[in-house]
């Protein structure tokens, strides 16, 4: 592989991805445990940040220059990097919200978006890389 920063990225971005698939399997087994629930949280966290730089690493390969994390979801969405741009701005939301507050309520419901709606997005990012190394 060559020395491209965005491919870089992605390797990161690939084994934090696992990591999270592995941090959900376990909360679904024990749904209940807290060490569990916040390591599913900072493995989303993780992910978003990478995610985001993953992203803004291509564009800028590709000559589109972006510095901040909507702008890079938006011009990815443009240049169907990104499928679902509305979803990705709710991660935003969603990340600025668990790393600025803690409410447990809050937590189980971002929870609950990771598993059924923001995981798969990653899925799908990781699918259009893959395709791309």
């Amino acid at each position: 592989m060559d020395d491209i920063r965005w491919k870089q990225r992605f390797q990161n971005f690939e084994k934090a991805y696992k990591k999270l698939k592995k941090a959900v399997d376990s909360y679904k087994q024990n749904p209940e445990d807290d060490l569990i629930q916040m390591a599913l949280i900072q493995a989303f966290e993780f992910n978003f940040e990478l995610s985001w730089n993953l992203v803004k690493d291509f564009l800028e390969y590709e000559g589109i220059i972006v510095k901040f994390p909507r702008d890079t979801i938006k011009e990815g969405y443009q240049a169907n990097i990104i499928v679902n741009g509305e979803i990705w701005i709710e991660m935003i939301e969603d990340r600025n919200l668990t790393s600025h507050t803690y409410n447990e309520e809050q937590a189980k419901k971002i929870i609950d978006k990771v598993i059924n709606t923001y995981l798969s997005e990653f899925e799908k990012l990781c699918s259009y890389f893959k395709e791309r190394l």
